[in-house]
């Protein structure tokens, strides 16, 4: 397995291409989205463990929804049942490993968050984990928002852990704490190129939050045309950055594996 190192600019190119992915294939990939949010919702009922279990699970579903968007971007037809195929990976073996790494997802989530708790005195942790807040007079928005941030500090290092690592688990069969050490390295190889890949997300997000308030104040007596445009127009971005998530291992792993092999990088 090889690392390539690639230039800052192609952040931008990534983020950009999760809507031209979206749009090979609009409505198996919306669709796609909408089971594996259905999925992790369904998986909160699980007594004791519920708020849990999205974590756990989602290196799992991750696995399968990048065997999607690979798919689509190599012009075929995205199915439901890719989004299980983490289950099936490395001949089935490799969702043990993967649940691990939602294991180690989950702990390290839930630290992060009793750090955060020390500045909010719990109220992040409480709306994790589906709480609902207690009534703290003391406790305000500018809090929530420091301690937002503090997790933000603390749980990057482990997003850029967790990052490849489920690829390298599933399709280059290593182990997790190594996918993880790698999955680390690859990230700081890109350091600017993902700069400007979330830099980027960001700047989509806040055109998109314009959007929704321009609706309000231009339909803001009619709360359910605002519902019918707010919920498809989520669903639209979420799912164009899941599936920008896949150029961003397509160009910096390159094939060197079965499973990887012929998923080459598409043209800027």
């Amino acid at each position: 397995m090889q690392i390539a190192s690639l230039p800052a600019a192609t952040g931008r190119r990534w983020a950009l291409e999760g809507f031209r992915l979206l749009r090979r294939f609009p409505v198996p990939l919306l669709a796609l989205t909408f089971l594996y949010l259905l999925v992790l919702m369904a998986t909160t009922l699980i007594p004791v463990v519920g708020p849990l279990a999205p974590m756990v699970l989602t290196p799992v579903l991750a696995i399968g929804y990048m065997h999607a968007v690979r798919s689509a971007d190599q012009g075929q037809l995205p199915t439901p049942q890719m989004l299980f195929a983490g289950f099936r990976d490395a001949g089935g073996r490799a969702w043990r490993p993967l649940l691990v790494l939602g294991v180690i997802n989950a702990v390290s989530t839930l630290m992060a968050l009793a750090v955060a708790s020390l500045v909010d005195a719990g109220t992040l942790l409480d709306i994790a984990t589906g709480q609902p807040p207690p009534e703290d007079p003391g406790v305000g928005e500018g809090s929530l928002v420091m301690a937002s941030l503090l997790f933000m500090v603390v749980y990057t290092p482990v997003q850029a852990a967790l990052w490849y690592a489920p690829m390298f688990v599933a399709w280059h069969r290593i182990s997790p704490p190594k996918a993880m050490f790698f999955s680390v390295v690859t990230v700081l190889r890109n350091k600017a190129a993902f700069a400007v890949f979330l830099a980027t997300w960001f700047v989509v997000a806040l055109l998109a939050s314009l959007a929704v308030q321009a609706l309000k104040l231009l339909f803001g007596s009619a709360p359910l045309l605002i519902s019918l445009v707010l919920s498809p127009l989520s669903l639209v971005v979420l799912s164009a950055l899941y599936c920008s998530f896949w150029p961003t291992y397509r160009d910096t792993v390159l094939p060197g594996t079965p499973e990887t092999r012929g998923a080459a990088a598409a043209e800027p």
